[in-house]
């Protein structure tokens, strides 16, 4: 098979196609980019990031993208680290917690949008899900690899997660599905099925 018609029928080799690639691309540029930018226009409340807007992509990733999607958030999150300085080594829970925000509400909602009110509180559901199992793992990462107090990160680090990652996924996450999954039908980018 000629590699044009192979693009145009989605097959390569492995059972990696094309689309795969240009989901977790996306994914991993947008998700990234935002990161690298709320690294330098963060939205705090004092000390505390009150605002983290990748969280509200990476849901959507997921859920349009399935497991390609989830991947390109750990590749994108790792991009943005290499690209400050940091080390990507030393959190691997937090990488973890990426690849969660995507997978939970991925596997747990598989429509192109919005059909009735159930939908949108499934659809919730599983962003706060993904969003409260992600923040545990990123807490993990700060007490264990990190070695910061287990005080502060359960006491105050956790908590205002909470406020930055799950309720501002909750809240801005689906305004955003509804806005953009009609695109994202009609485009032919959404993946039916999880494993693509």
């Amino acid at each position: 098979m000629e590699p044009a018609q192979a693009m145009k029928t989605g097959l390569t080799h492995k059972g990696i196609s094309a689309r795969h690639i240009v989901a977790t691309v996306i994914s991993a540029l947008i998700f990234g980019a935002t990161i690298y930018l709320s690294r330098f226009v963060p939205i705090k409340l004092g000390t505390i990031q009150v605002l983290y807007p990748a969280a509200i992509f990476a849901p959507l990733f997921g859920i349009w993208f399935g497991v390609w999607g989830s991947a390109g958030l750990v590749i994108g999150n790792v991009l943005s680290m290499i690209v400050v300085g940091m080390n990507p080594a030393v959190y691997p829970l937090a990488l973890l917690a990426q690849f969660v925000m995507g997978f939970v509400p991925g596997i747990a909602y598989r429509k192109a949008g919005f059909e009735t009110g159930k939908d949108r509180v499934r659809f919730v559901a599983a962003v706060v899900v993904g969003m409260v199992i992600a923040t545990i793992l990123v807490a993990l990462n700060l007490v264990w690899i990190q070695k910061l107090p287990a005080n502060v990160v359960w006491g105050t680090v956790w908590p205002w997660m909470q406020v930055s990652n799950t309720l501002t996924a909750a809240v801005f996450s689906p305004l955003l599905f509804a806005w953009m999954s009609d695109y994202m039908n009609k485009s032919g980018l959404f993946f039916r099925r999880f494993l693509g």
